[in-house]
């Protein structure tokens, strides 16, 4: 049966897939209010992705967050409701490269957003685990949101057995090692992201960045070190440097 017109949840509509999560696929709908929103469906084999991602996410609330509804169920598959995120997935959005050169401001902007999603995640105790361009949605100007949740939850917390969460080319090298992740981790993938703003590619490990004059470098530098331990752990004082360097203000 068509997914495409169902009436799932609280009278919510939906109209037609919009892309993809981690483990799920993404519609976009319109509540009985008339409001757009969005239904995140997941596997019946990966009902506890969803279950994880509700039991974390249903009560923020915060500008730069998209935020859980309720819990519904879409042709026996479990799904959640969503406000929806308008704009494009970050690399679809900054196409012509690198973003710092060709809208520094905008690509700024989106970071600084991005900063402030996460240190409202931090401050709850809770880490993102999965920083990557598609979780990040960007508006025209650079305003931005974080989306997708189902990978996060406590900071340093532990499994039965090393899991390795996240995407590899924006992991940091300790959550390749299925270690316990706290903020510093959050915070490597933002560094990856900067760097890519800044060179206009992802990092090779067999042929590195080139020297650049660009003032944000250090911070990219210092975002991205092998050595959690060496590497910043608070967001709102990366937030606080990056518009230093920049000479932004935001």
């Amino acid at each position: 049966m068509p997914l495409a017109g169902q009436v799932v949840g609280n009278g919510v509509r939906l109209v037609r897939p919009v892309g993809r999560g981690s483990h799920s696929l993404v519609y976009f709908a319109v509540a009985r209010d008339g409001q757009p929103c969005a239904v995140k469906i997941f596997p019946a084999h990966l009902g506890g992705y969803a279950e994880r991602e509700y039991d974390h996410a249903h009560d923020l609330h915060h500008p730069r967050l998209v935020r859980v509804i309720e819990r519904t169920v879409v042709d026996d598959q479990p799904a959640l409701v969503s406000t929806l995120a308008r704009g494009e997935v970050l690399f679809r959005r900054y196409a012509q490269r690198p973003a710092v050169q060709q809208e520094r401001r905008a690509f700024l902007l989106t970071l600084v957003h991005l900063l402030d999603a996460l240190g409202y995640l931090h401050e709850r105790g809770l880490v993102h685990r999965d920083i990557k361009p598609e979780n990040i949605i960007v508006e025209e100007d650079g305003s931005a949101k974080l989306v997708d949740f189902d990978l996060s939850g406590p900071a340093f917390e532990t499994f039965d057995a090393p899991l390795r969460m996240g995407t590899a080319a924006f992991q940091s090298p300790e959550a390749a090692r299925g270690e316990p992740l706290g903020p510093e981790s959050d915070l490597y993938g933002v560094g990856v992201l900067l760097g890519w703003g800044i060179h206009g590619s992802l990092p090779d490990p067999d042929e590195p960045h080139p020297h650049t004059l660009d003032p944000l470098q250090p911070l990219y530098l210092s975002l991205t070190r092998p050595d959690h331990a060496e590497r910043p752990n608070d967001a709102a004082r990366v937030r606080a440097e990056l518009l230093r360097l920049a000479g932004l203000p935001y």
